[in-house]
């Protein structure tokens, strides 16, 4: 067969309809799964409402219809307030990680009189700062920085009481646990409300929603959501014992993704910012781009010692990890832990995979299938993007080149040239071969199609790498293992920059250094991975823990032939929607 990575990917057209009631397009069971949630046609009850708010946002994805949307860029034009005369924009930029509560927006501006001003204003938790340059004192990236702690409240309301941050805000409000990428529709009952602090009515026609803004003590905010388009139209924020108001108003909703890559997320093309009844922003959408690009926001050290007071929720990833038997007893061969075996690991993509894409919107044409919205909805699956692994903290001067390797990632991943996955982007290996001398890994290929059956025959005696003259840079790498009591540690250098660490542009140099450490716990094998590569990242790379879980299938660890890889020409790509 060929590989799906060869496929030139066709832009798909998605029309908005004005009107009509708004009910999701129920098409049947694909492949047997049910739909998790539908509202019923006439709910007007709170999870109907959130529900049908995401939906409508373009924010569920996947057959399971979870909220996939973790990181956006956004640019516009308008003016803003300085220093009280307005300030026209010639550059307006916002980076936003949801699941990190970080945003940066750099902007530049022209008064009245001719003079310049320009800013780059940045939150990251119970941290703010401003900076005269992306990422300054990060790393070896010079500038200056100016600790602002007074202003994690304002810049924390801005981030949640945005199109996105309201409804992901409304739906954390509903639990004690923040739940990464839940459906709407699975985590309280029907037929209420009130749930959790987040609770709606409605008002004169439209559902009003009000909920705690995340990470802002007292803050309360009003969210009034469109009753047919179930699009953000007004946020009010209030604090306790405060005279402080925030009102955002949004309209003119789209895909304001560039042309090549239209993925049905929504944004709004007017915004405008009130304080206390003043406007002190006023915006139109240029372009958006809302496929989980790459955005972080490390905190300089300066900005470090100025922690604001609060509390920032640690997310869990609603997609469970499969139960393992830990306390089965674990076999050992000469003195360790044996670790051969067929082993599977649970493969976030191919999870949401099953059944194909979700089902289609009232909004989208009438020739919009599962199919269609699942080539969409598969560059917002990926564990490096959503951030199911977390993110690597590259230098400053990289941010922007990881993210535009990522928007043409079709172009420019290894896989897309028939490249094997390499160290670490293989992820652990599906069966293990063990002696006392040494251990085989044997791998199928991973990542939602690419790869192919790797394997790789370390020495476990204690031996050093090879000295630099006799080092090749390979996919794998030069490795060796050891022993830390019951823990297998592999040592790994000697990397061609050739692949990724991940799909979204998740680059390395020659220089990376990996660690892997397997722990086996009855029939779980617990698998770490750091990556340091100081020409590229701030600090090591740490991946979380991944249980990997033993097989007793005896095919479940023969390898099928992958066949050819095929690789097109990509001069005459259509679209830039990743894989």
């Amino acid at each position: 067969m060929s590989f799906r990575r060869g496929m030139i990917w066709v832009a798909l057209a998605i029309v908005f309809a004005t009107g009509g009631a708004f009910t999701a397009r129920a098409q049947g069971r694909r492949g047997g799964v049910p739909e998790p949630y539908t509202p019923a046609a006439d709910a007007k009850d709170l999870k109907a409402v959130l529900f049908r708010w995401m939906w409508g946002m373009g924010m569920l994805k996947g057959h399971d219809e979870r909220d996939m949307v973790a990181s956006l860029e956004y640019q516009g034009k308008g003016t803003m307030q300085v220093d009280g005369q307005p300030c026209t924009f010639t550059k307006y930029r916002a980076s936003t990680n949801y699941q990190t509560f970080s945003q940066r927006i750099q902007y530049a501006c022209t008064k009245p009189n001719g003079e310049a001003y320009s800013n780059i204003e940045v939150v990251s938790g119970l941290y703010a700062w401003n900076e005269d340059t992306p990422g300054a004192q990060i790393g070896s990236t010079k500038g200056n920085v100016t600790p602002l702690p007074q202003a994690v409240q304002e810049r924390l309301v801005r981030l949640w009481a945005s199109p996105q941050g309201a409804p992901k805000a409304a739906l954390a409000g509903t639990t004690e646990t923040w739940w990464l990428g839940a459906n709407p529709g699975t985590l309280f009952a029907d037929g209420v409300m009130k749930a959790g602090q987040t609770h709606m009515s409605w008002e004169g026609g439209k559902p009003v929603v009000t909920f705690p803004v995340p990470g802002v003590p007292g803050a309360t905010a009003t969210a009034t959501v469109d009753p047919v388009k179930y699009t953000t139209e007004r946020v009010v924020v209030t604090a306790a014992g405060s005279p402080m108001s925030a009102e955002f108003t949004y309209g003119d909703y789209e895909d304001w993704n560039n042309p090549l890559n239209k993925i049905g997320v929504l944004y709004a093309g007017k915004m405008t910012e009130r304080r206390n009844g003043a406007v002190i922003r006023d915006l139109t959408t240029t372009q958006t781009e809302t496929g989980d690009v790459y955005v972080v926001a490390p905190v300089p050290a300066s900005v470090a010692a100025k922690k604001m007071n609060g509390h920032i929720p640690q997310g869990v990833m609603a997609k469970a990890e499969p139960t393992v038997d830990r306390s089965a007893p674990t076999p050992r061969l000469a003195g360790h832990p044996d670790l051969s075996g067929n082993w599977s690991w649970n493969d976030w993509i191919g999870n949401y995979m099953t059944g194909g894409g979700r089902r289609c919107s009232p909004w989208q044409s009438s020739d919009c299938s599962r199919s269609s919205n699942q080539t969409e909805d598969f560059e917002l699956y990926s564990p490096s993007r959503f951030g199911n692994l977390g993110r690597p903290t590259y230098k400053p001067e990289l941010w922007d080149k990881v993210q535009q390797l990522d928007m043409w990632t079709n172009k420019y991943d290894p896989v897309m040239t028939c490249q094997p996955l390499g160290v670490p982007r293989e992820g652990p290996p599906r069966r293990i071969y063990q002696s006392d001398k040494d251990v085989t890994f044997v791998y199928s290929g991973g990542d939602a199609g690419g790869g192919y059956g790797e394997y790789r025959i370390i020495p476990t005696d204690g031996r050093p790498h090879r000295k630099e003259d006799d080092q090749d840079y390979t996919y794998l790498g030069d490795t060796v293992g050891r022993w830390e009591s019951d823990t297998l540690v592999l040592d790994s250098i000697g990397f061609t920059d050739a692949t990724w660490l991940g799909r979204g542009g998740l680059i390395h140099s020659g220089e990376m250094h990996v660690i892997e450490r397997f722990k086996r716990e009855g029939d779980a094998l617990l698998y770490d991975v750091t990556v340091e590569d100081p020409e590229m990242l701030v600090e090591p790379y740490v991946y979380p823990t991944r249980i990997v879980r033993r097989n007793p299938n005896p095919d479940a660890g023969l390898i099928r032939e992958r066949g050819d890889c095929t690789v097109q020409e990509y001069g005459h790509a259509a679209s830039q929607i990743r894989h």
